[in-house]
């Protein structure tokens, strides 16, 4: 062959590896900042609002409402500070889906209707709070570099709207607007704080948004870490007192006496160190509750409640030597339990199958004492 070239072999380099049961079910993992930009218009304004359910879950607004009134006014999704609407201090987030970064020619138009409307008080600018604190664009390209320099310089940002108000604001308002940047409009387009304007960077979104419950379902990728669970407090507390009335009763059909208080069992120390341990049992799965609470939708966690329950309630319901026996099967049980059709199963423990017997029984779903 001639000698002008060179050629080499050429070997990918994944067939060097051994690839892991995940890979081979989910391929290689897609970013979560790459998938934002293959969204539909419709999953990408319900991301927005799953992303903006973190600033609820904080405090920093009470409601996240889309806007439905008749006409374009430039609101997309409003949020609110307080109960009383836009009476009180107010935010507006504009979801604009192009399939690039946005330029300043993208929101000319949705800035002019802000101004105009306000100006013109059309409802909902015609309330006590007339515009927004902040009018936030959100794209999946999040914005290009010119549009972010303008957006960060709100005087220059004004000079540009002003010079691009004929051409591009008025068009965007309406085709039957006659508003020209003069008189009463422009002495109010000149005092309005363009500093209202802002963006949101989709690493900015994709890392607030991971903080919800709905970024595992969305993205996959696992849950967190999961801390440990604290150590139950010495006295028990008023929630505990139904699991642990029954536990005491279980003790008590097995030693064939009453046992109402755990002072009781203090001449029983393999019952002392079985009741701490319930106890144990117990605060893990409520870590778990807590954990689920805050890191995946809604029903999730008693979805496992139900698996454990219907995972030992047979053993419940069959006959045993008493009531101490019934409940160490089923907690036995309970941790055997195959749950991988959760969501939580990446971060169940043994020993949160087994708590969950507990709640369960605190929840009267479960009761070791047979009915006579």
């Amino acid at each position: 062959m001639s000698g002008d070239f060179n050629l080499y072999e050429v070997e990918p380099k994944a067939t060097s590896l051994v690839p892991t049961a995940t890979q081979v079910a989910a391929g290689i993992p897609i970013p979560p900042v790459r998938l934002l930009q293959v969204m539909s218009a419709e999953d990408w304004e319900q991301f927005t609002e799953e992303w903006l359910s973190f600033h609820k879950a904080k405090g920093t607004y009470q409601a996240i409402k889309r806007f439905s009134g008749p006409g374009d006014l430039g609101l997309d999704v409003v949020t609110f500070t307080d109960n009383e609407g836009f009476a009180k201090p107010w935010d507006s987030y504009q979801c604009k889906h192009y399939d690039h970064a946005l330029t300043p020619s993208d929101v000319y138009g949705e800035i002019g209707k802000i101004i105009y409307h306000s100006f013109q008080r059309t409802p909902p600018f015609n309330q006590a709070c007339r515009v927004p604190r902040c009018h936030v664009f959100v794209a999946p390209f999040g914005v290009g570099i010119t549009l972010g320099r303008l957006l960060k310089d709100p005087d220059r940002l004004k000079e540009e709207v002003r010079a691009k108000w004929q051409s591009h604001c008025v068009p965007a308002i309406g085709t039957a607007i006659n508003a020209p940047l003069k008189g009463e409009l422009l002495a109010y387009f000149q005092a309005f704080d363009f500093s209202i304007f802002g963006d949101r960077t989709a690493v900015e979104l994709v890392e607030e948004h991971a903080q919800t419950v709905f970024h595992a379902p969305r993205f996959g990728g696992g849950l967190p870490p999961r801390g440990e669970p604290e150590a139950p407090p010495a006295e028990p507390t008023e929630a505990e007192s139904l699991y642990l009335r029954k536990l005491l009763d279980a003790y008590g059909d097995h030693l064939r006496k009453p046992i109402t208080v755990r002072e009781d069992l203090v001449p029983h120390p393999e019952l002392e160190v079985h009741y701490k341990r319930q106890r144990v049992l117990f605060y893990s799965a409520e870590q778990l509750r807590n954990f689920a609470r805050d890191r995946t939708p809604p029903r999730t966690f008693d979805s496992l409640q139900d698996d454990v329950y219907n995972g030992v309630i047979d053993i419940c319901e069959s006959s045993h030597a008493d009531a101490l026996e019934r409940l160490r099967k089923a907690v036995t049980v309970a941790g055997q339990l195959n749950v991988t059709g959760n969501a939580l199963v990446g971060v169940t423990k043994v020993a949160d199958k087994q708590g969950i017997c507990h709640q369960l029984a605190n929840d009267d779903r479960l009761t070791w004492m047979k009915e006579p």
